[in-house]
């Protein structure tokens, strides 16, 4: 179990973070207050994410907060209470994104058409391997295009994207890879990111290629 913080620890880690650059400290804070992000991962579990989607995008929230709250001004007996905030707005969000974007992923509704034509669906897609989809997007879009239809993932699906295809100037990894760093199997990283693929080569977020390409 990870250890709790005392308020004198979360100060001096927060200034050894803010001032000083100091990763083990940023650690210490992440690990230290993990246990508020399994909480609230458990309390929106069965609302459409995966407990390590929310426990993603939880701990994003809880990265941002370490470097927004106001340790000089604001007492450091608050801090708990600020990072509980932003971990569950940011859980919240991720969810109304997923929701907004849930549609894509019947299998009966059309995402595109295929080279002659015909109406392509999810179900055709299964199976399809995801590196081959992912260079059919590339092919055909700038990247900034590629950029602008990653907002439709959730955090975790983004952050498999940008780790698989370099997009982010990382270099390419593997999905045993991704796994690996993720903490995961790599069949569920596989399921993620073919639903990423899936969802960014809706019409919605693809419209732009028929500008570009006008």
């Amino acid at each position: 179990m990870a250890k709790i913080l005392s308020l004198e620890e979360t100060k001096n880690n927060l200034i050894a973070w803010r001032e000083c650059g100091d990763e083990d400290a940023l650690s210490a804070l992440i690990v230290g207050n993990s246990r508020l992000v399994y909480y609230f991962a458990t309390r929106f579990k069965g609302k459409g994410l995966t407990i390590d989607e929310l426990k993603s995008a939880g701990t994003e929230a809880l990265f941002n907060a370490i470097n927004k709250f106001n340790y000089s001004e604001k007492p450091i007996e608050g801090f708990s209470s600020y990072i509980s905030i932003s971990i569950e707005n940011g859980m919240r969000m991720e969810l109304r994104k997923y929701n907004k974007h849930s549609h894509v992923l019947s299998f009966e509704q059309p995402i595109g058409q295929s080279k002659d034509g015909d109406d392509l669906k999810i179900e055709d897609l299964i199976g399809t391997d995801a590196e081959a989809m992912m260079n059919g997007i590339i092919a055909d879009m700038k990247i900034e295009v590629v950029r602008d239809a990653l907002q439709c993932l959730t955090t975790r699906e983004r952050q498999i994207i940008l780790l698989r295809y370099g997009l982010d100037e990382i270099h390419k990894k593997t999905q045993a890879e991704v796994a690996e760093m993720l903490g995961c199997s790599t069949s569920l990283i596989s399921k993620q990111e073919q639903r990423a693929l899936i969802k960014m080569r809706h019409p919605r977020n693809t419209r732009k290629l028929k500008d570009f390409a006008d």
